[in-house]
C-alpha cells in the first residue's frame, strides 16, 4: 500500500466521522436511508479531498 493511499483513507475516514457526528447531533431523528445517503456523500467528498491532499506519485 502506498503512503498516499493511506493518507487518503485517513482523511476520508476522519471527514466521514465528523460529518456523520454533526448530522446526528444537529438532526437527531433522521431515518436510516438519509443517514446512509449522508455517509455515502461524505465518503465521496472526503475521498476527493484526500486524493487532492495525498496524490499518488508513481
Amino acid at each position: 500500500m502506498k503512503k498516499g493511499s493511506i493518507g487518503m483513507a485517513l482523511i476520508t475516514g476522519l471527514f466521514v466521522g465528523i460529518v456523520v457526528f454533526l448530522s446526528e447531533y444537529l438532526i437527531p431523528n433522521t431515518s436510516l436511508i438519509s443517514s446512509v445517503i449522508i455517509a455515502g456523500l461524505s465518503a465521496l467528498v472526503g475521498g476527493l479531498i484526500g486524493n487532492k491532499l495525498f496524490q499518488n506519485i508513481s
